[in-house]
């Protein structure tokens, strides 16, 4: 797929007014893709006879006003048109939105009602600009400026948009180095050999990522990590002092802390630490959590074979690693629920030499557990000193709040309960939910390691 990430695009029911705004775009060296606005009942948005949603990705959006021409038209009236047009765009992300209209002094009023109307169902702009067709119309020079100068009217906009070309200039760096690489110092390679050379570094490279086997399994995911690092340091080659000033000059708050609600932390420590979306990874992949398989438990034998595997109920097992009780009739009715709708299961924790060159037979696993926020007052255990803990021992690890499905979890890992199996023929094994990252997951193995390592020192007092 060719992608016109970050793209910009220009919208105008007039042909030949869409005409000169796409030219001060390509006077300006800036490429764009122009549409005109067909006005039409079977038309719904406007723009429907253009496919673009799969490959292009707008940031910078300019529009006329007043698309479907109405006499008179008051704000209320441009606002549909308007509305329909940047929902058919399916814009993700910030985006600016630059009015080119000759009817500039109801801007303002269009966007209240734009915003008022549909804050819930589209993604509205980080920033509106206006662009006077009765000013620059017959001024192409001018015109030109004020395309190069758009950006750079929104700070914050015009680091995000340079932050984004810098990592697609640094994308195509990275391939250019790579090609050359095969290229060498033979000019007399022929158009083959080359491709063939290419494919060998490729392929080395992600043979180097994560070993043979496991690439020949999975080679996108092979090729993702050995490039990722190459993109990396192309990224940083291209940042200095000036992104410095940019940065700091946008995002005045660097550098000051910040308080951010708790529904946005959850939703950061998302981000950072957690891949959604892995139902299909294979459950023996590294950092996987695979759920407890609730249709195993199902039956009362199968829960005792699980408790008498285990050494606990399942009960007593929650609240001995993840889940203290609390007393009281309206304590127990609380710790009930939360015990009914904790997710028991396990995460994929071997060492990555030994997953890359599949010397592990077999994937070792902890167990954990996602207990939904509401009952994160249950989470916190009393030592016997007195002093409250957000674990129940040191054998526990605590991540940061995290959102999976829209719900947010707390989540804990026990390093008491270990084990080694094949995932695809142990019925204990659900669903994969989710895969831990991996600067996350080398806490967790590190925090692992040094608790089945703790000394124990015999002594007599």
């Amino acid at each position: 797929m060719i992608s016109g990430l970050p793209g910009i695009v220009v919208i105008d029911d007039n042909e030949s007014e869409l005409n000169s705004i796409k030219n001060a775009f390509f006077e300006a060296g800036i490429p764009c893709l122009p549409i005109q606005y067909v006005n039409d009942p079977d038309n719904e948005s406007g723009i429907d006879h253009v496919d673009i949603s799969e490959w292009i990705s707008p940031r910078i959006i300019v529009t006329d006003l007043n698309l479907t021409e109405a006499q008179n038209a008051k704000a209320v009236n441009l606002v549909g048109p308007l509305a329909k047009m940047l929902q058919k765009l399916s814009v993700k992300g910030p985006y600016l939105l630059c009015i080119w209209s000759k009817l500039g002094k109801d801007v303002t009023e269009v966007m209240e009602v734009l915003e008022e109307r549909h804050r819930n169902d589209m993604a509205l702009p980080l920033q509106v600009s206006v662009i006077s067709k009765t000013e620059f119309l017959s001024e192409r020079g001018k015109l030109r400026d004020k395309i190069k100068n758009l950006i750079a009217e929104n700070l914050l906009f015009d680091i995000l948009f340079n932050w984004e070309v810098r990592i697609y200039e640094a994308g195509r760096s990275a391939v250019s180095m790579l090609y050359s690489l095969a290229q060498g110092n033979n000019e007399s390679k022929s158009i083959e050999d080359r491709a063939g050379e290419l494919r060998k570094i490729l392929a080395t490279i992600g043979n180097e990522a994560i070993g043979l086997k496991n690439a020949a399994d999975n080679p996108a995911l092979a090729m993702e990590c050995g490039l990722i690092p190459v993109l990396e340091d192309q990224v940083r080659s291209m940042s200095g002092a000036e992104s410095d000033g940019k940065w700091a000059e946008a995002i005045p708050e660097i550098g000051k802390k910040q308080n951010i609600d708790d529904a946005a932390k959850s939703k950061l420590n998302t981000f950072y630490h957690i891949e959604e979306g892995a139902e299909n990874f294979p459950k023996d992949s590294r950092g996987v959590f695979v759920c407890l398989n609730g249709q195993y438990l199902e039956t009362r034998e199968n829960v005792e074979k699980f408790e008498k595997r285990i050494g606990r109920s399942i009960e007593c097992l929650i609240h001995e690693e993840f889940l203290r009780r609390k007393g009281k009739a309206a304590g127990r009715v609380l710790t009930e629920r939360a015990r009914n709708e904790t997710i028991l299961g396990f995460l994929e924790i071997s060492a990555a030499c030994d997953y890359a060159q599949r010397k592990t037979k077999f994937p070792r696993y902890i167990l954990g557990a996602l207990i939904p926020a509401e009952f994160e007052e249950l989470t916190f255990f009393t030592t016997s000193q007195g002093v409250e803990k957000d674990r129940a021992h040191d054998g526990v690890y605590r991540l940061p709040r995290i959102d999976i499905n829209g719900k947010t979890y707390v989540v804990k890992f026990s390093f008491k309960y270990q084990l080694g199996a094949q995932p695809n023929d142990n019925q204990w094994f659900g669903s994969s939910l989710f895969r831990v990252r991996d600067q996350i997951l080398s806490a967790i193995t590190f925090s692992c390691s040094q608790y089945a390592s703790r000394p124990g020192i015999i002594s007599f007092l």
